[in-house]
């Protein structure tokens, strides 16, 4: 089983590396933009977002000689220090970009064997980040408009990419628009045909991506109507509505929970 904490597969917990502390679960800073109210006490909260987050271990480089520890403290230095970014992991099914921002380690002298370390890092995306989660739907053949609920893991908004994949043929379906709408806020997200054609062709694929704000007719990037939702935990319901009527498919619902 391995161990934990790790930065882009070097392991913080072995029998060189004894990890006595770890502050990483304290909630990131927010970053808010405000604005004064004419005549009234106070201020206007504009908008409100999470800022960087700062992660800091702590702990013990040990070794059988001074000759030993000098080797750990390089293999410290070549796989953590000299790396600006990396993949870091708190526990076994989360993970997170974080950029080495400081390491201090003690001063050894010939006589010792182990020294203390601080190792401090930096995510400038504050979320952790769980596996993958895909659901594939079937899209029923004449379908015009279908309702499904979906499950949200994590603790914050999701910014899934939703994917609908025509069927296996020759030729242009009939289908010319797919509209995304988010039930709980009631935003919705449009394609319609541009590309060459007015409708979506067989072994097509039209990719509505949350987190980039984009639309893609197979490897093409298409101008979209509407605006990009944040899903929120929880059991969340979605409408998918097909212009000129699917003739059949599946529709791929994909994130990663993000967890604070």
């Amino acid at each position: 089983m391995s161990a934990y904490p790790q930065f882009d597969g070097f392991s913080l917990q072995d029998s060189n590396f004894i990890t006595e502390s770890v502050e990483y679960r304290t909630i990131p800073k927010r970053n808010m933009e405000t604005s004064p109210i004419t005549r009234l006490p106070g201020i206007k909260l504009l908008s409100s977002e999470f800022g960087e987050r700062t992660i800091s271990v702590r702990g013990y480089i040990i070794a059988s000689s001074s000759d030993t520890l000098r080797t750990a403290i390089d293999n410290f230095h070549t796989n953590v220090t000299r790396k600006e970014s990396g993949l870091l992991f708190m526990e076994g099914d989360r993970s997170a970009t974080a950029i080495v921002e400081s390491v201090a380690i003690q001063d050894p002298s010939y006589a010792q064997s182990m020294v203390p370390f601080t190792a401090n890092f930096i995510m400038a995306n504050p979320f952790f980040y769980g596996a993958q989660q895909i659901v594939t739907l079937p899209v029923a053949s004449g379908t015009a408009s279908m309702t499904t609920n979906i499950t949200i893991s994590g603790s914050v908004f999701a910014e899934p990419q939703i994917t609908y994949f025509s069927p296996i043929d020759t030729g242009y379906t009939t289908t010319s628009g797919i509209v995304i709408y988010y039930v709980s806020t009631a935003e919705q997200i449009t394609w319609s045909g541009t590309l060459g054609n007015t409708t979506i062709a067989y072994n097509d694929n039209i990719t509505f991506d949350y987190a980039d704000h984009s639309v893609m007719e197979g490897i093409q990037e298409v101008q979209p109507q509407g605006v990009y939702s944040r899903w929120e935990p929880g059991i969340e319901a979605f409408t998918v509505t097909f212009s000129g009527m699917a003739t059949g498919g599946s529709l791929q619902f994909a994130y990663q929970p993000r967890y604070l």
